[in-house]
């Protein structure tokens, strides 16, 4: 992800800054840490971030699994955030939207989708790939 940041700063300044919208950032991000502190996957989650500072700690293969299902319902979470804020942005847009500004609406609306594919892939899912590596490494 930080890859694609860098690379995309090679293009103009108004790219970097139609890709930052913090509306849309926060539509995404409150409600995954109310996720992570609320429910039983983020409690996993967050014991599995305070573990990954110990040193040499030795994961179990059914804390490798509850690790494995957490990240993959928090997957599904963070999706789920991104296709409601662009539901409730594309209903927004056509309701209170001038014609002139619907095509600038639709596009900070997408960035929506592009934050939540960007978290669960670049975030979740590589520690999500690890888990699943390290149980079918022990078999």
């Amino acid at each position: 992800m930080i890859f694609v940041l860098i690379s995309a700063s090679g293009f103009s300044n108004e790219f970097i800054i139609g890709i930052i919208d913090f509306p849309s950032l926060f539509i995404i991000v409150l409600p995954l840490i109310f996720f992570l502190i609320v429910t039983k996957s983020g409690k996993i989650i967050l014991a599995y971030i305070k573990s990954s500072f110990t040193k040499d700690y030795k994961y179990s293969k059914s804390e490798l699994n509850r690790i494995s299902s957490a990240i993959k319902s928090t997957i599904k979470f963070v999706m789920a955030t991104g296709l409601l804020g662009f539901l409730i942005g594309i209903i927004n847009c056509f309701y209170l939207s001038e014609p002139e500004y619907m095509l600038v609406n639709i596009s900070v609306i997408l960035v929506t989708i592009l934050y939540s594919v960007a978290i669960s892939m670049f975030v979740f899912y590589p520690t999500k790939v690890w888990a699943d590596n390290k149980i079918n490494e022990d078999l």
